[in-house]
């Protein structure tokens, strides 16, 4: 029921809640919502029970008197005292929202769970707590020399008094004269330092605050009456600190001076809130400490300039210098101490090359060496800072030898060599207040570093991102403008790295959406010419004639595309012809766009570039980069000789005489699995497909997922279909295992692996409805150059032999779509077809095949999609036929504005920073979701058609330079659907395991900042029922965690066992000690590739993710969904760690061996290898020999030792004779093992 209070006194929302809130109690009503127009006299209060409203009425509502008379002459009477006013109190006549119902009932729901699980804690619900401030300092801790006490020197600082507060994510400090603040976030503080006698508290930061300036505008509300509303600007300082800017960047200790007298209960509540971690301890301060306040601006200075200048380098190499300089610019060293660190460097390297000895120290080291400096706390002994402590952990302890993972060392400072397709490359990262360098990491090759492999130092891979490494976050109330004029400050002015300026070169199309470029600096080739931006760029083709920035960055950024693969096609003889485009009979639309054809003698040749993984697959089609030329070239079997078609007016995009060389950024190599998403599903209910289809495949991925952890076949098999640590055969180590009664849970980091793998699918099906489809295939598309295809048919072909994706009909109806789907019309009904035996159309694999026939192409239809490397979705699912389809979408072309010169650097930086500024692509599919939902037409509705269209320009303003205003968008419901609520953030421990964390409350305390909180309902269309049936923290509890560790001893003394009972039984000359040192080279090498990428791979360069991440080739967010960023770097670490596993795996199993060893001999070598990596990976430490390079233990080297282990006794065993008869192919042998004498079975093929 509603409550329609009128002739309300002039007070605000707030103030007539807390009127109303002693009301209320006393009818002990507890659930309902007031709402109150600015500046009006009337507001609504709404109750969820209807009888809590008849209550209310009853005892407040307006009444007439009971004196007789005729009641048009009565005046009633107001019961309702509000502020001293007498007011109106009635029912409302205005239509209850439904929505609006849902929400508060949803609310009602949560805020009972919220109450349930603080009994059972027994913790209170409110959680906030403020103080006032007299002061604030920015400095660093360091230590003082005469007595080695921590100390805070303090570069900056102000007494003003400002107010502060501690909200549940976040310390907020406000000043009390104009409002500007700096709010630290909690899993940003490092240590909270406490000292009680002088009263302040010292925050120990890993990244630098967010600092904001308050400023007031005039604007109207919705009845046109004028109203004062409070903004904000970000800031890259904070004002109240003189100087700031100067120290922001590299000083991340800030200290404030707490004037509340009862400072210590102020303690006790922070500690009760358990929000940070409080150490107490008195820092030592100015001016006791006798360091003057510039000394660390002072020797900043002299520190820059011993860079500036290439003589006093001594010869240091320069990727030393960039780690060097990262080390102060990333908050690791004082300058003063790197000054001394370069000189140490230098003198080790001047009296290496004298003796004509290799370098003391390498890339890898150094980066070891970041890893090993702790940040300046208590608890930190002095000696773990000292510079020529850590000199000698660089110098005297380079453990890891010369390796190779199957390439050649790139310079004398690198002890890995890369493949060929990968080089080393150094990365900056521009926050809004500091600029960090990290690397050299590996990084597939581009046209640019392949052209360049022998000056890959003289190109820098430029993130711009948030301090937390996110994409600044869009607020309405937050005027982000400042930190995009310091990007692009940054961009034109360039980065100065020792003696280097690096400038901006490029980017890609998807650096471009992931705010990454590429910079450079000036450098002489291999033919002694000097090499600058306008001669790269140059050299790449002729720009001039494209006169629109967007066009020509896209253009010069097919150069910037990761191309892993490349082929020579000049020095292999491949010829390359000229084809026209297929097009319609007007013209208008074109068919073949983006796609060629290549003859099968060339495409044979071509695989020989592949890696041996992609060749096995004998790929038919290629997504290819050459001479200004982009798309995809398909086989087209009637070709013949060695040669490639491309379509000029397609294909071709700029003239370029770089035709040696062909780059390829993909292979049809094998069909993917289709998931169906969010907006596809939507599209499809739209359209009249069967609830009861999603539902229905939704249950089956479910159980799935509840088995996975229960049935070991089950665990076997999902993480095959994961991919999850396949080089090493994981999913066959955990089968291994459970055959001889050893269960995998009862390891905690395997166990984790297993937990991590199903969170994330979880995750993903309850918050994104991603669920696969068995009778579905995703697949590249290209153009059947035959004509045998119809108008409205396609033709699919691919590995039949992939897990969990269906044969499909030879014929019949089929869904195709792409994504991202918005429009009613992104997903056509079409026709299947099979081309006849003989067709070249048969030759071809893992594609669909689209029909050059008709008024328009059907890829057109499906998004905008075109041939030059779109992947298309199809179903042939019977259940999912829908009722009805729509027309496809038909957006006039927009013409982009151009030029009348060409076009510059500068043009290009000022088309970066601006797309940047305007990126809402996300911002528009979630109001298309939103829309969808609360529209009865759904899809259809004229708000979210707006919005497909708004989409399909924002996707080519990468292109046009044309944005989409924000305030073009139609404007949002009140209320926003359950589906679209926040994952709950989970708590990660030590090596990886991670829990939802049930106490988290997204009714945060109001930041000040006039965000609005979305209020959700429970949305009764397809997405919501979806969203409704995972119960993920029941599922987590009851299924995934149910399992309880074993009694016992360590699972690995059985594993240990199975060798050593193995070969006596097997009365075999195998002894594990004599490959001892061997075993802990390799641990060692492992376990350094691994911590590597447990740095490379987190956003923050001083927290690195877990190993269990690594392993499992996945970053999870900590806040509940993994960002855009977050998805890229997963990707990238997938493939790194496959690769190191692959070759650590090569290491164990195929070892260089004496000449004219026979394969028995050879084969015992290797079981020798193998046992002793996995005695070393079970051992903490062996008389010394330690793993030197490890982030606090690591985990996994044990797993792969053990599956490589497993895999050398199956094949020991097929070797040698049983009892005289054949070697065994598939026996189970009987083995003992264990303290207890157990007989366990090792089960082989």
């Amino acid at each position: 029921m509603e409550v329609f209070l009128a002739k309300l006194p002039p007070i605000n929302e707030d103030q007539l809640k807390k009127e109303l809130k002693p009301h209320l109690e006393a009818l002990d009503i507890a659930e309902y919502y007031c709402s109150k127009a600015r500046g009006k006299d009337y507001a609504w209060v709404t109750f969820i029970d209807a009888s809590d409203g008849s209550k209310f009425l009853q005892r407040h509502g307006e009444s007439l008197p009971s004196d007789g008379g005729s009641a048009f002459f009565r005046t009633s009477l107001r019961r309702l005292l509000i502020a001293n006013s007498l007011v109106v109190a009635k029912k409302s006549s205005r239509q209850l929202d439904e929505k609006f119902l849902s929400y508060l009932k949803l609310e009602q729901k949560r805020k009972a769970e919220k109450a349930k699980r603080a009994d059972r804690k027994s913790q209170p619900l409110t959680d906030s707590s403020s103080f006032t401030v007299s002061s604030v300092a920015c400095g660093k801790n360091i230590f003082v020399q005469k007595d080695s006490q921590l100390s805070f020197v303090s570069q900056t600082s102000t007494s003003t008094l400002c107010s502060a507060k501690i909200t549940r994510r976040a310390l907020i400090v406000s000043s009390d004269t104009d409002g500007s603040r700096i709010d630290i976030p909690y899993n940003i503080i490092q240590d909270f330092i406490v000292a009680r006698q002088c009263q302040k508290i010292t925050l120990v930061l890993t990244e630098a605050p967010r600092f904001y300036e308050s400023f007031k505008t005039q604007t109207y509300d919705r009845n046109s009456e004028p109203m004062e509303k409070r903004g904000w600007v970000r800031e890259t300082h904070f004002h109240k600190l003189p100087g700031h800017t100067r120290c922001v960047s590299q000083c991340l200790v800030y200290q404030f001076q707490v004037v509340d007298r009862d400072f210590e209960q102020l303690v006790r509540r922070w500690k009760t809130q358990n929000y940070v971690s409080i150490t107490r301890y008195d820092l030592l301060a100015e001016p006791s400490t006798g360091i003057p306040g510039d000394y660390y601006s002072s020797w900043m200075k002299v520190f820059e300039t011993e860079l500036l200048d290439p003589r006093r380098h001594r010869g240091l190499p320069f990727p030393f210098l960039f780690q060097v300089q990262g080390l102060v610019w990333n908050n690791y060293l004082h300058p003063s101490d790197a000054h001394r660190m370069l000189e140490g460097m230098a003198e080790a390297i001047r009296l290496c090359r004298a003796k004509g000895a290799d370098l003391p120290l390498s890339v890898e080291s150094m980066k070891k060496l970041r890893q090993r400096i702790p940040y300046p706390c208590p608890g930190v002994e002095p000696e773990q800072l000292d510079i020529s402590e850590l000199l000698d952990i660089v110098l005297d302890k380079e453990t890891i030898p010369d390796v190779s993972k199957g390439g050649t060392p790139q310079s004398e400072c690198y002890r890995t060599s890369l493949p060929s397709h990968q080089a080393w490359v150094m990365r900056a990262i521009v926050t809004p207040t500091r600029i960090l360098l990290d690397g050299p990491d590996p990084e597939s090759k581009n046209q640019i570093l392949r052209k360049y492999s022998h000056h890959a130092e003289y190109f820098l891979r430029c993130s711009f991102c948030d301090e937390d490494g996110q994409d600044l976050a869009f607020n309405p109330n937050v005027s982000n403008d400042r930190i995009y004029d310091r990007y692009k400050e940054v961009m034109r002015a360039g980065i100065q790295v020792a003696d280097r300026r690096y400038m901006f070169l490029g980017f890609s199309h998807s650096s471009l959406r992931a705010h990454s470029v590429w910079f450079m600096a000036p450098f002489m080739d291999d033919k002694l010419g000097l090499q600058s931006y306008s001669s790269v760029i140059r050299g790449l083709g002729d720009f001039d004639a494209i006169r629109v920035p967007a066009k020509c960055a896209a253009r010069i950024g097919q150069a910037f595309s990761e191309t892993p693969f490349s082929v020579p096609v000049s020095s292999l003889g491949i010829g390359s012809r000229s084809i026209p485009d297929v097009k319609s009979k007007d013209g208008s639309r074109v068919f073949s766009d983006g796609v060629g054809t290549i003859s099968a003698e060339a495409m044979e040749l071509f695989w020989d570039y592949l890696p041996a993984q992609l060749k096995s697959t004998a790929p038919t089609c290629f997504q290819i980069r050459w001479a200004g030329a982009k798309g995809m070239l398909a086989l087209d079997s009637s070709l013949k000789g060695k040669v490639f078609c491309i379509r000029d007016e397609s294909m071709r995009k700029f003239i370029s005489s770089d035709v040696a060389e062909m780059g390829i950024c993909d292979t049809s190599s094998r069909p993917l699995r289709l998931w169906l998403n969010r907006p596809m599903i939507k599209i499809l209910e739209d359209m009249g497909t069967n609830p009861e289809w999603f539902l229905e495949l939704q249950k089956k991925e479910l159980e799935n997922l509840r088995a996975v952890t229960v049935d070991i076949a089950k665990t076997s098999v999902f993480l095959r279909q994961q991919s999850i640590a396949a080089p090493m055969g994981f999913p066959s180590f955990l089968k291994h295992l459970s055959g001889i009664d050893i269960d995998y849970r009862d390891d905690d980091f395997m166990r984790a692996v297993v937990e991590n793998a199903v969170l994330r699918e979880l995750r993903l099906l309850k918050h994104k409805a991603r669920i696969p489809v068995s009778k579905g295939v995703t697949l590249f598309g290209i153009m059947d150059e035959t004509g045998f295809l119809k108008e409205n048919e396609v033709y699919i072909t691919f590995d039949k032999s992939q897990e969990k994706i269906s044969r499909p009909p030879r014929e019949g109806r089929v869904l195709v779509t792409r994504s991202p789907a918005l429009h009613p019309g992104d997903i056509q009904l079409v026709d299947l077809a099979r081309p006849p035996k003989g067709s070249p159309l048969r030759d071809l694999k893992n594609c669909i095949v689209f029909s050059q026939q008709g008024d328009r192409d059907l890829p057109s239809k499906l998004s905008g999609g075109d041939l030059d490397g779109d992947i298309y979705n199809v179903i042939w699912d019977p259940e999912a036929k829908p009722k009805r389809t729509f027309g496809p979408a038909n957006y006039p072309r927009v013409t982009a504005p151009t030029l009348s010169r060409p076009v510059t650097s500068r043009d290009i930086i000022d088309f970066f920073i601006n797309f940047m500024k305007t990126d809402i692509l996300g911002l528009i599919a979630t109001r298309h979701l939103t829309m969808a939902d609360h529209n009865a037409e759904g899809t259809m509705s004229s708000e979210c058609l707006s919005l497909a269209e708004l989409h399909s320009t924002a996707v080519d303003s990468s292109k046009t330079g044309i944005p989409v205003d924000n305030r073009s968008l139609p404007k949002a419901p009140k209320y926003r659907p359950d589906f679209l609520s926040p994952a709950t953030p989970l708590k990660v421990y030590d090596i990886g395991q991670v829990e939802i964390n049930e106490d988290d409350d997204d009714d945060d305390d109001d930041d000040g900042m006039g965000v609005v909180k979305h209020r959700y309902y429970e949305s009764k269309k397809i997405l919501g029922r979806l969203y409704r049936s995972v119960d993920e923290k029941k599922i987590w509890a009851e299924d995934v965690k149910r399992h309880d560790k074993a009694e016992g001893g360590d699972i690995w003394e059985g594993l240990l066992s199975i060798p050593k009972t193995f070969v006596w039984k097997n009365n075999l000359d195998v002894d594990y000690k004599r490959q001892t040192d061997k075993a802990w080279e390799i641990r060692n090498m492992y376990e350094s590739s691994v911590s590597d990428l447990m740095y490379q791979f987190s956003e923050n360069p001083r927290k690195p993710i877990s190993e269990v991440e690594v392993f499992c080739g996945f970053i999870l967010d900590r806040h509940g969904k993994q960002t855009r960023r977050q998805r890229d770097l997963s990707s990238k670490l997938r493939e790194e760690i496959d690769r190191t596993m692959s070759w650590i795996v090569k290491m164990m199993q195929d070892p260089e061996g004496e000449e004219g060893e026979d394969s028995v001999t050879r084969q015992k070598d290797v079981l020798e290898l193998c046992w002793a990596c996995l005695v070393v990976g079970c051992a903490e430490d062996n008389e010394g020999m330690k793993s030197e390079y490890t982030v606090g233990g690591l985990k996994s080297f044990k797993i792969l030792a053990g599956g490589c282990m497993f895999k050398q006794l199956e094949l020991f065993l097929s070797m040698i004779p049983q009892d005289g008869k054949e070697p065994a192919t598939g026996d189970l042998v009987g083995v003992r093992g264990g303290s207890g004498g157990k007989k366990v079975t090792l089960p082989l093929r």
